[in-house]
């Protein structure tokens, strides 16, 4: 999947964004590290929907969308 794929109408700021937090974090913002990070990121945050109990069926992980 691209880059534009993935981020669609918003692919640009989600890049600067990500290369913002690798600043922060003092990390190299090459393209080889920005993927890595973005894996590492989508990683915990799949981690989390799924250890959230309160998350049983499609219902509820929409549900936390419109919060």
């Amino acid at each position: 999947m691209t880059w534009q794929v993935f981020g669609g109408p918003i692919a640009d700021l989600l890049l600067i964004a990500l290369k913002q937090r690798c600043h922060d974090d003092g990390i190299d913002t090459d393209d080889e590290t920005l993927a890595q990070q973005l894996r590492l990121h989508l990683h915990r945050g799949i981690g989390y929907l799924a250890g959230d109990p309160n998350i049983k069926k499609l219902e509820d992980f929409i549900e936390l969308t419109t919060l």
